[in-house]
């Protein structure tokens, strides 16, 4: 009877020590397939922003992948394994010169999940508010004609992620910029939308 209770003790012990083991193996699988993704996802951005084709493909379908009407290029944020094997397999013939492998074009297509986030966000009025100041309406050209589409700089500098003080401080003190006049509340936008790029950047 003695025996019993020491082997029922024991066997308890082992199936407590195999809960905690595989509970551990899990959540380091889970971590693993998070890192996994995340690395599957910054493979796709510099394949889509650099070096597909040799050029991006950001080149025509711009940064975000919200398209570009001019170029003949569609929006393609979310676009899916299906549609990215057509157009590169030859639904799109001036896509004939990008040549990318099975698994770069798994890259790009979690990158163009991911970049679905970007489209949430923007749902926040102040930030879509100044994404249009940033592209189109500050000093009556945006502030894209300087530093850039993506704030990354051009004529001007690299401003992703500045804050209101700092866009504050060039209003008043940079000659460059004297023609331009914003509302706090449209600085507190622009603000908001170089955050929201900077937070894209490294999300």
């Amino acid at each position: 009877m003695q025996t019993c209770k020491k082997n029922r003790s024991l066997l308890i012990e082992i199936l407590i020590a195999l809960a905690f083991v595989g509970g551990a193996l899990f959540a380091s699988t889970a971590a693993y397939a998070d890192a996994e993704n995340d690395a599957l996802i910054d493979e796709g951005r510099i394949i889509y922003d650099e070096t597909a084709g040799g050029v991006g493909c950001a080149a025509c379908h711009g940064l975000l992948a919200t398209g570009d009407p001019d170029a003949g290029a569609p929006y393609i944020r979310g676009a899916g394994k299906s549609e990215v094997d057509a157009a590169l397999d030859g639904a799109v013939p001036m896509m004939g010169f990008i040549e990318l492998n099975k698994q770069e074009r798994k890259a790009i297509v979690a990158y163009l999940g991911y970049l679905t986030y970007a489209e949430e966000v923007l749902l926040d009025p102040e930030v879509a508010a100044g994404k249009v100041l940033f592209e189109e309406t500050a000093g009556g050209v945006g502030c894209q004609e300087c530093h850039g589409i993506d704030a990354q700089g051009d004529i001007g500098p690299n401003i992703v992620g500045k804050e209101t003080a700092d866009i504050y401080e060039q209003l008043l003190d940079n000659p460059a910029m004297g023609f331009i006049k914003l509302t706090r509340v449209e600085v507190d936008s622009v603000a908001a939308y170089l955050n929201y790029l900077h937070d894209l950047e490294t999300h």
